[in-house]
């Protein structure tokens, strides 16, 4: 055998063992593990999600015991909530908000925030009326640049 067959069998022993001489490794799929898919959303999401407050301050309303759900008063966080139970707060029946998408040509002169604290005119005045749900701008275009900009409240 020549050298170059020694070398060039070398070579191929060490591509198929993932030595250092390979161009390409070879993939190792690991396989998940088995996850237990929980059912259900956690309750200060879905009153997050329903446009009360955020997650945060449903944490505290739901360790005061405002929050009932089955007309039980629930202060257990990381409590889920199944589709087929009712929530309550403040004794007021909630849902969870419809996702709503809007888009606005936005004009020269407007800004995309929320709030200016310079008083300038925002996006958010333009959209105000176009319907209950809290829409929050997504992306950002300069005050003189004209576009399409995304609202939503997902």
């Amino acid at each position: 055998m020549s050298k170059f067959q020694k070398k060039l069998n070398n070579k191929n022993n060490h591509s198929k063992l993932g030595g250092k001489n390979t161009p390409f490794k070879k993939r190792i799929s690991k396989k998940p593990k088995n996850k237990t898919v929980k059912e259900g959303m956690r309750l200060n999401q879905f009153i997050a999600h329903a446009g009360i407050c955020s997650r945060r301050e449903a944490d505290q309303f739901i360790a005061a015991g405002l929050v009932s759900i089955n007309d039980e008063v629930v202060t257990k966080m990381g409590y889920r909530v199944k589709p087929s139970d009712t929530v309550k707060f403040n004794n007021e029946l909630i849902k969870s908000e419809k996702k709503k998408y809007i888009l606005l040509n936005k004009p020269k002169g407007y800004i995309c925030t929320s709030d200016d604290p310079k008083n300038r005119k925002t996006v958010m005045e333009l959209v105000r009326g176009a319907c209950k749900e809290i829409l929050y701008p997504v992306g950002r275009l300069h005050r003189q640049t004209t576009g399409l900009l995304l609202f939503t409240n997902d």
